[in-house]
This record gives C-alpha cells, structure tokens and sequence, in this order.
C-alpha cells in the first residue's frame, strides 16, 4: 500500500510499505478514506517537536483518519466489516490508573498512530490502510450525516478544542490568539459555548476573514496593538478568557497580558517543555492557567460528532483544501509555509 512517510526535516515521501494484517483477536483493518494534516504532522516537519515526539526518517505519519473497516479479528463483536468509522489519535489500554479514571490520553500504556516508533510502533493514518488494535475500546462508528471530511477533525482537532473550552458558561469575552486550525476550532467552540464577544487575534489576512465568517471581531496586530483593542472591548479590565492556539515561544506571555483578574487562560497550542510565564503575577492577579493539549479524546468525540452533524459546529470553517494521498509532499510544504489559503488539508487515498 501507499503511506505517508517521514523523510527528515522537510521532506515527506509516499512510499510502498507493506499492508496491515490482522495480528489480535481485537485488532480491525481499517481503508483509510480521509486523513488530514494536523499541525503536530507539520512541526514533526519543522522538526521543533522531536523533544516530545523522537520521529525518525523512515516513520509513517498521520493520526487523524477516518475509514471503512476492511477486515476484523476473531474476538470483535460490535464491529462489523463495511462500518464507517472514526478513531482517536491514540488507543489506550482500559486498565491501569488513568484509564479507570476517564483520563485516557494519560494512559500508562498509550499508543499514538502515526506519533513515531517510540509512540507504540502503530502505523500511520496518511496511508491506503491502518490496522486498529483494541478496536471496540477505540473506534467511533460515524454518523451518516457526517462526511468523510468533517470527520477528519475528530480523531484530535475539533474534540480537543472542544474538551478545553467547555468550561465556558456563556456570556464571556474571549480573545483566541493565532487563527490557524486551533484557533478557528476555538472560535466555533466558543460561540457554540454563547460566548458575548470573541477577538480574534491573527496576521494573515486569510485566516482573520475566515474568523470573521464565524462572527469573530478580527484584530490585525501588524495593524493596532492587540491589548489596546481587549482594553476597548473590556472596559479596561482584560478579557474573561485568552486562549492560546499558537505555542510558539513568547507568545503565552503576551496571551496572559490579555487576561482580567481572576479571568481564565486556555492552553491549546503545544509549548515547548522550556516555556516559561510569570507565574508569580499570575498568582497574585488570581489568574487560572487551563491546559488544553492532549485530553481524553474518545470520551468527547460522540458529542462533537454530533455537534457536527446537527449542523452546530461547521468543519468547513477550518478545512481549506482536499488532496490526493500522492501530494502529501505538496500539502504539507502548503502547510508549513501558509500557502495558498491553507489552514488544514485533508488527504484522500
């Protein structure tokens, strides 16, 4: 089959690997139908992620999939061969600590597809097939109204902006800081959460229209200091909630600055280990720190599923272009540089 594969820093190759086969009673073989390119895949191309996640040159890539079950193993019995379905980015044992207590993603024995051998040796998602193992403890059959491409923000995307929004009670002032995928994802949520106003904070002129589109108040910062115009919308105070969607260094400092005392900052870009913030004045001004990346996946995925299929929340507003699988290498540089108009890219086999 043809799967997506790490070639180094900058360079992504589609490459002949061998098809998956059943090798547990619990294992499906899924045809992947949709993958997409989630930005994790694009900082495993910059290379700013190996402290987190040692990709090699020779690893296959992808973990936000969606397919038709292909094939399935002796002990499945929920499952059945010609479902469409859905998985997490990662699959997660059931039994030790953490997964008896709902925090799945913290799994003692967590497995990532697409996340580097040193992530559970599973395959990539951006690829013709994908073998699940503990497939009835992972897998989500798709709802019919729901296509292939709205799907593909459910394995991580959408459900876990979703996860770390859901604190909102309605009626917040929210600033979300970088409109790239997250940042789109965290709008909607917070407008579905009945958020009063939501600043949407950004550069490219693309992304900002596409927050607009979603009843966002777009703040250019090469064009008006972005805390003068949360002190305009805020009386002064700063908003109730920042959301940081960006994780580039420096920028978690200037998300906090944004926020009223006793307000709330949402954690959804991933940070650097080495990333630091004035803790101490966050202290004293009460201010809660909520980190966003990583939670439990499975345990959201039905309800944004649903979501998507109720027609509440719109994948379209972050999926800008569909590819064939063999321009993987394309899509990604498209990615990685902000061209053409791309946010997020989805991948057909």
């Amino acid at each position: 089959m043809r799967a997506v594969i790490y070639g180094g820093v900058g360079e992504i190759r589609i490459e002949r690997v061998p098809d998956p086969v059943i090798l547990d009673d619990h294992d499906v073989i899924v045809r992947v139908t949709a993958a997409s390119i989630c930005g994790t895949d694009v900082r495993l191309y910059w290379g700013t992620m190996n402290a987190m996640i040692p990709i090699q040159p020779g690893d296959p890539l992808g973990h936000e999939f969606v397919g038709v079950i292909e094939e399935v193993g002796r002990g499945i019995r929920q499952l059945r061969k010609g479902q469409r379905v859905v998985s997490p980015f990662s699959i997660h044992c059931g039994i030790c600590f953490f997964c008896e207590n709902d925090f799945v993603t913290a799994c003692e024995n967590l497995r990532g597809f697409g996340l580097s051998r040193a992530w559970g040796h599973l395959g990539g998602g951006q690829a013709e097939y994908v073998r699940v193992p503990d497939a009835e403890r992972t897998l989500l059959v798709l709802d019919e109204r729901v296509s292939d491409e709205q799907a593909t923000v459910l394995p991580d995307l959408l459900t876990g902006v979703f996860a770390g929004m859901e604190f909102l009670t309605g009626r917040e002032i929210v600033a979300v800081v970088g409109c790239g995928p997250t940042g789109l994802a965290a709008i909607m949520c917070a407008k579905l959460r009945g958020a009063l106003k939501v600043l949407a904070i950004d550069h490219h002129p693309e992304r900002l229209a596409r927050a607009a589109s979603c009843g966002a108040i777009t703040v250019n910062f090469d064009e008006e200091d972005p805390l003068d115009a949360v002190r305009s919308h805020t009386a002064g105070r700063g908003v109730d909630v920042a959301a940081d969607c960006v994780g580039k260094p420096g920028t978690i400092q200037k998300t906090c600055a944004m926020v009223r005392r006793y307000g709330s900052v949402v954690l959804l870009g991933y940070l650097d280990p080495t990333e630091q913030c004035a803790i101490g004045e966050l202290s004293l001004a009460h201010i809660t720190i909520r980190p966003g990346l990583v939670p439990p996946i499975r345990k959201y995925q039905y309800r944004v599923m649903q979501l998507i299929a109720e027609q509440r929340l719109d994948p379209a507003l972050i999926l800008s272009h569909t590819m064939p699988l063999d321009h993987a290498s394309l899509a990604y540089g498209m990615m990685a540089e902000r061209r053409d108009g791309a946010v997020k890219i989805v991948l057909k086999p």
